[in-house]
């Protein structure tokens, strides 16, 4: 952490700061977003469970959820030198892939539960039914432009 260290703290942490609220806007916590903002500005690529419970001083457990999370999600992986135990860990380049793909899959739900309630629907009001096609169709442009985003960038997304 000492290449942090060298950096103006505080601008560091404005900066941190306001990276992790426009990844809050992707649907991802304030601590989650911040700590994907902390590898993007640290000099290294790398960084273990202590420096970041050192960097932000939040508890042991909120950090281990958040790491616990973006692990899950493969927005950070982690490697260990010489069979130790200590994780380093790093930020993968899935941010997006897993973005795109949860919000396809969101797409994918909303259009099947917009069709089951059209089936249901009276014929008292067109234009909310006419709203629903719009919405099923547009969903329909963005998963295919989306897909064909995902054949572009090949077999590893």
């Amino acid at each position: 952490m000492a290449v942090l260290k060298k950096r103006d703290s505080s601008k560091l942490r404005e900066q941190i700061d306001e990276t992790g609220k426009i990844l809050e806007r992707f649907g991802i916590t304030p601590m989650n977003g911040r700590i994907i903002a902390l590898f993007t500005v640290t000099e290294g690529s790398e960084l273990t469970f202590e420096e970041i419970v050192s960097f932000f001083g939040a508890s042991k457990s909120v950090i281990s959820n958040s790491l616990s999370y973006l692990l899950d999600r493969k927005l950070i992986d982690y490697k260990t030198y010489n069979h130790g135990r200590k994780r380093h860990f790093y930020l993968t380049d899935r941010f997006f892939t897993v973005y795109f793909r949860e919000l396809v899959s969101a797409m994918t739900e909303l259009r099947e539960s917009l069709y089951k309630i059209l089936s249901a629907r009276s014929s008292g009001s067109p234009d909310v039914t006419s709203r629903m096609l719009k919405w099923i169709a547009t969903a329909n442009i963005f998963e295919k432009q989306i897909e064909s985003a995902f054949e572009q960038m090949g077999k590893g997304y």
